[in-house]
């Protein structure tokens, strides 16, 4: 059977859940795949619950790298792929059954659209049964529903990412035309590849199914990151947009201003709200604060900050 679809899992130390995730999609109801679990340097048992996999399925390939990063290891596994179709799979998340089904459906029908993409769902990992529509469980659906290309997509990407990453069924050409996910993007490389993709033209159609969805586990695996590093890492790439934007030979000029506008109000928005919130008698958080900006913007955040604080001490005090 010829693979449609090249399902891409990136494994790091995800040996006691990869066998949950690969029974998952023997389960699914289409079944023209292949599925390439990459294991970027492992220290675990990823390697041999794999291997078990791919003893009873020919459709389970194995590949192992040196610890080198997930954008590393989801490159490899395109690059050993053969699909029409490429799905991206966190080597913890699971798909509805007929997730694959309805989006290579969708395509097949809709040619124009480069990547279809579907809503998602968290659970908590032993509480399998109990859904919710957002990361910290208020039951708050953040995705944007777009269909769109050029403009419209970027400009919502700009101010908002657009999709988990197991989310999206996308064309193999969209893949090749940015050179796959971004290397050197730190905590923001998902959202930034998803970027690309709008800046060099493809369409987003958002596939309004309840039968099709991403489930997302939630663990201490996924939740132990630094948020003020993990906001350094949106500020880099928003210093990146900038250049892309400008870059651009299908905006007009109206909108690239409009869109570095918008980009350069939520730059603003995010480092004054890391300045606010940052420990200013530590060295560490200084030392990289001071490094996202140029000296000029870190001393007056500085003093804005030391300020903000004084009043909020005085406030409390009364």
């Amino acid at each position: 059977m010829s693979a449609i679809v090249s399902i891409i899992i990136p494994s790091y130390n995800y040996g006691f859940v990869i066998g949950e995730t690969l029974e998952n999609l023997l389960a699914q109801n289409f079944q023209e795949w292949e599925a390439l679990v990459v294991d970027d340097g492992s220290s675990d048992n990823t390697g041999e619950v794999v291997a078990r996999f791919a003893a009873r399925d020919s459709r389970i390939q194995y590949i192992r790298q040196t610890n080198s990063g997930v954008s590393i290891a989801r490159n490899r596994g395109f690059r050993h792929s053969k699909g029409k179709y490429i799905q991206y799979l966190d080597a913890d998340d699971l798909l509805s059954a007929d997730k694959l089904a309805i989006q290579v459906d969708f395509l097949e029908h809709n040619p124009d659209v480069d990547i279809a993409y579907t809503d998602h769902l968290y659970f908590e990992t032993d509480k399998p049964d109990i859904f919710y529509p957002d990361y910290e469980m208020n039951h708050h659906n953040w995705l944007p529903k777009i269909d769109a290309r050029g403009y419209e997509a970027v400009n919502t990407l700009v101010y908002s990412n657009i999709a988990v990453v197991s989310s999206p069924v996308l064309r193999r050409a969209i893949v090749e035309k940015v050179n796959g996910f971004p290397e050197f993007s730190n905590y923001t490389e998902d959202w930034e590849f998803w970027f690309l993709c709008a800046i060099h033209g493809a369409r987003y159609t958002f596939v309004d199914n309840e039968n099709a969805r991403t489930l997302i586990r939630i663990h201490a695996r996924n939740t132990s990151r630094n948020i003020q590093i993990m906001q350094a890492g949106e500020l880099e790439f928003r210093k990146r947009i900038v250049e892309a934007v400008n870059k651009s030979s299908f905006l007009s000029q109206e909108e690239k201003q409009k869109l570095l506008d918008r980009n350069a109000a939520s730059t603003q928005k995010l480092y004054k709200y890391m300045m606010y919130h940052a420990n200013l008698l530590s060295p560490e958080q200084m030392k990289l604060l001071s490094g996202l900006v140029d000296r000029k913007t870190f001393i007056s955040y500085y003093f804005k900050s030391l300020n903000y604080k004084r009043k909020a001490l005085f406030k409390k005090g009364r």
